[in-house]
């Protein structure tokens, strides 16, 4: 009888507990482990994944395609974190990319910018104008993008996992931006795209006009 009583309470308290960690679940039917800081789904709500498309679109999966999202924050000229406000959306990319470019907490993405380097762009300069330089760009990305929508065309490295991208800010090309403003070089390299010209008459421009970097013999 008392084998019975014990088994009797403790699915009564292992209901109560499962109850309750349902309890924390989100509206996409997981959380956040605390110890780890990834998210990890209990009973995924399949329904609420249709929307998925709306924020990530692959051309080839877990290789390329575009993604909408808000952006958040720049820490450094080279990359922007992006969030993605839609959670399935959000960990279907996130599973392709290595987990210093992700937050999964705040479902936040951080894009490389793709053809361009800001953060090398300087690096014949001396010292005092490199770190001025770096500080600078992530002080213009940041007032330029400021929390609005932005479309990325990514890519995502199969070796670092990490996802770079052309940033679009509307119809504005945010990396053609870049290097028209001199804040950074092209990157010529072999894989030419519909966006080279572009970059090379945009570099030319800032050249021309000695903007950013160019002003200082670049």
């Amino acid at each position: 009888m008392n084998a019975f009583l014990a088994a009797g309470l403790f699915l009564i308290l292992t209901g109560a507990s499962a109850t309750a960690h349902q309890g924390d679940l989100d509206e996409f039917g997981g959380h956040i482990d605390e110890r780890s800081g990834h998210y990890h789904y209990h009973k995924p709500a399949w329904d609420l994944a249709k929307r998925s498309k709306e924020f990530v679109n692959w051309t080839r999966p877990g290789v390329s395609g575009e993604l909408a999202g808000t952006f958040e924050r720049v820490e450094r000229p080279d990359a922007i974190w992006v969030r993605i406000p839609y959670r399935p959306a959000f960990q279907n990319f996130a599973a392709h990319v290595s987990s210093q470019n992700r937050n999964d907490k705040d479902a936040l993405l951080r894009i490389w910018f793709r053809f361009i380097s800001p953060e090398n762009s300087a690096l014949t300069q001396d010292r005092e104008y490199i770190e001025w330089f770096r500080k600078k760009v992530v002080f213009e990305l940041d007032r330029k993008l400021a929390k609005q929508p932005v479309t990325v065309q990514f890519v995502i490295d199969p070796v670092t996992r990490r996802p770079q991208g052309m940033v679009l800010l509307g119809e504005e090309n945010v990396n053609i931006w870049l290097v028209l403003n001199g804040w950074s070089f092209y990157l010529l390299n072999e894989e030419k795209g519909p966006y080279d010209k572009a970059f090379t008459d945009a570099e030319l421009t800032a050249r021309k006009q000695k903007a950013g970097l160019w002003g200082r013999g670049g």
